[in-house]
């Protein structure tokens, strides 16, 4: 395990900043496997389960985060968060093209648009992915 604050993904210090954590749905849903992933095999790397203290700010909900620590396989993280007894854990990631969770590839699906380069259209990236069926029998 590796202390988050050496991972420098988000401050935790008293009136730190705030960051945007991913969770492992976001990892695993579609648009994200093919726009970031573009439907490959990923292995998942350093997820992080974090503490947190859910708190208010003038009528605004948002969770604090008070600890974090680095694993090196999601497995590893899932078992780490489902042994705490108290508190509110989460396994997260801190970067969107970075999974922290392991993906299979997405055989029923194929880049047609664009070939080899991405297109973008007013500054947004456009992949077009076409459905080729299921591949189960």
């Amino acid at each position: 395990m590796v202390p988050i604050w050496q991972n420098s993904c988000f401050p935790m210090q008293e009136g730190g900043q705030w960051a945007i954590l991913y969770y492992p749905a976001y990892y695993e849903s579609m648009v994200a496997r093919l726009y970031n992933f573009d439907g490959k095999k990923v292995t998942s790397t350093q997820p992080i389960v974090i503490s947190y203290q859910e708190k208010e700010y003038q009528g605004q909900k948002y969770k604090e985060v008070t600890s974090g620590q680095a694993f090196p396989t999601y497995e590893e993280a899932q078992a780490y968060a489902a042994n705490q007894t108290s508190g509110n854990y989460r396994i997260v990631g801190g970067d969107p093209f970075i999974s922290i969770v392991p993906l299979e590839e997405l055989n029923s699906y194929e880049r047609v648009y664009p070939a080899g380069a991405n297109v973008t259209i007013n500054t947004t990236t456009v992949k077009i992915f076409e459905y080729l069926g299921s591949d189960e029998s």
